[in-house]
């Protein structure tokens, strides 16, 4: 029997390192994913590259579609995209022809925000296996409907799924770079003004920590996040020409880390609805999606059937529990459970295994135990991956 052994395939660099085995089928084939986004620049044109970026690498192999549709076209510059390894055709994201002013103008999901996109997903679950919905905390009058209808609603089994950021999309841009709590008030510094009597509006900008910065309205980078990145040599500009995939593709672990983080935190100080919240954020979780893993969220628990067996997932603190539900057997053989270092992507194996049964349903694991601050810790259990690490309280520095 020809064997293969995916240890030697380092699952932190899902560009270069990463080797998933699938078994390619009819059923999987047909798979389909559909992603609704608030924005029509930032968000669209992330997730098509990013996922483009994952498909070349194998990592997933299904239909993804992205409304609004992104404006990513070839153009005859290069970016070495896998710093000096493979030459590939730099993505320009033309937001200035009319084809990108057609699709501003265009209200796929009418309604009010953001209800009108989880009304849109719903409508969209019996034609797509897998539907997200990705907008940011800005005032909408609906949040709190919306997040109840997407925990409510259940089509064929299947239920929309939330990817949100407060206060927008670049704060989750920026815990690529740093580990930081701020509640920042905008994305950008600007203005409106107003013609035909107030009738019309245009927004305009304050051009923060630039050279063309309007002194009096940019906040040179205490309130726009757009405005810290510039201070501290992140990036020039989200809602630019390249894709804000290409600031982070070397950082995506870092990113996946610190969100991760951040969600402990605000869960630790704020008792209200997380869509309240300013900080917030869990778009890592469809990132991790898109890599195979599920997130385990600090004192959140999850019910699990795989190959009829019923387990249940639980995450307190730094310690992870899992409890047998049926009269199966669920055995954690060593080797299920590694630890990755997201600095160095270095990972190694943890001796660790267990056999839950009927009599013994329970089985805890103590993070602190087996990984360290630098690192997470990846659960294989049956087809599932669970990501988790550790909550270092004395180690990290909050800004």
């Amino acid at each position: 029997m020809w064997q293969i052994n995916l240890e030697q395939y380092l699952p932190l660099n899902p560009y270069k390192n990463y080797l998933q085995m699938r078994l390619t089928d009819t059923k999987q084939a047909r798979y389909s994913m559909l992603l609704i986004c608030e924005g029509t620049h930032t968000e669209p044109n992330f997730l098509e590259l990013m996922i483009e970026d994952f498909k070349e690498a194998g990592i997933i192999d299904f239909a993804t579609t992205i409304k609004p549709k992104p404006t990513i076209s070839p153009s005859d510059n290069t970016l070495d995209l896998n710093r000096g390894k493979e030459k590939r055709r730099k993505r320009l994201l033309k937001n200035t022809t009319q084809k990108q002013q057609e699709i501003e103008n265009m209200d796929f999901f009418p309604g009010e925000q953001p209800l009108n996109w989880v009304k849109g997903g719903i409508d969209n679950l019996k034609v797509y296996d897998e539907v997200w919905v990705f907008f940011d905390k800005d005032g909408h009058p609906k949040a709190k409907e919306a997040f109840e209808m997407a925990r409510i609603t259940e089509i064929d089994g299947k239920k929309i799924n939330i990817a949100f950021s407060s206060r927008c999309f670049e704060y989750y841009l920026l815990l690529h770079f740093e580990l930081i709590y701020r509640a920042f008030e905008k994305s950008e510094c600007n203005g409106k003004t107003y013609s035909q009597g107030g009738k019309k509006s245009k927004t305009i900008s304050y051009y923060c920590m630039t050279d063309r910065a309007v002194e009096g309205k940019a906040c040179n980078g205490d309130v726009c996040i757009n405005g810290y990145a510039r201070k501290n040599n992140y990036w020039k500009n989200s809602k630019g020409d390249l894709s804000t995939y290409t600031f982070v593709k070397e950082k995506i672990w870092t990113g996946v880390y610190n969100a991760h983080l951040i969600r402990w935190k605000s869960n630790t100080l704020h008792q209200n609805e997380y869509y309240e919240r300013n900080p917030y954020v869990d778009v890592d979780k469809f990132v991790c999606r898109l890599m195979g893993y599920s997130t385990i969220n600090f004192e959140e628990s999850y019910e699990v059937t795989d190959d009829k067996i019923n387990y249940c997932i639980t995450r307190e603190y730094n310690t992870i529990t899992l409890t047998l539900l049926n009269t199966k057997t669920l055995i954690l053989s060593q080797g299920n459970i590694t630890a990755h270092d997201y600095n160095t992507r270095d990972y190694r194996g943890i001796n660790i295994h267990a056999i839950l049964t009927e009599d013994n349903p329970i089985f805890s694991i103590n993070l602190k135990e087996i990984i360290t601050p630098n690192e997470f810790c990846v659960i294989s259990i049956l087809s599932k991956k669970y990501y988790c690490p550790l909550f270092p309280l004395q180690t990290i520095i909050w800004h």
